[in-house]
């Protein structure tokens, strides 16, 4: 069987190595001659994509082009109040299923926020120890930097510095 499998086989000669493999209850060679058999099959598949892929590339520049001009001509066709109301043309022509959409699109302004993206109060944790590190901590026995030091988890922080912006009279 090793000379079959090394050497390039057909996808009926493999099929026919398969059948006879099965016959022969030799299940090591179903397997490899499986494995051979789906490698074969993705690699048809691929090919297949591959040129349907290329078939695209060679004409997306040109309906490109085509919507390019289309739009062109509708956005200079608007006033200017109009085209500063919006940023863009979203537009989709399913074939398939016959649908069409078309959304006109809007940039709203970021004002900071979530995520950890900006801070929403302009005094540091270590500020606030400074001024408040010896007051006790809720009802622990321990002081604000003491619950801050015993932890170095995010969490426990986060609520320890919590606590503080209450006392400053922040939160």
């Amino acid at each position: 069987m090793s000379d079959e499998t090394t050497k390039v086989m057909s996808k009926d000669e493999l099929l026919a190595a398969m059948k006879d493999a099965t016959g022969k209850g030799d299940w090591k060679a179903v397997k490899g001659i499986a494995t051979n058999i789906a490698k074969m099959v993705a690699a048809e598949e691929k090919s297949e994509k591959d040129a349907k892929l290329k078939a695209l590339e060679s004409i997306t520049a040109t309906v490109k082009g085509k919507m390019d001009t289309a739009v062109s001509k509708i956005v200079d066709g608007l006033d200017k109040a109009t085209l500063e109301a919006m940023d863009g043309v979203w537009y989709v022509n399913d074939f398939g299923e016959q649908l069409t959409t078309c959304r006109l699109s809007k940039s709203a302004t970021r004002k900071g926020g979530g995520g950890g993206g900006g801070k929403k109060f302009s005094v540091t944790t270590k500020d606030l120890l400074d001024k408040h590190g010896a007051e006790p901590y809720k009802d622990t026995g321990a002081t604000f930097q003491e619950a801050y030091d015993s932890d170095t988890d995010g969490n426990s922080r986060y609520k320890v510095r919590m606590w503080l912006l209450k006392a400053e009279g922040l939160s």
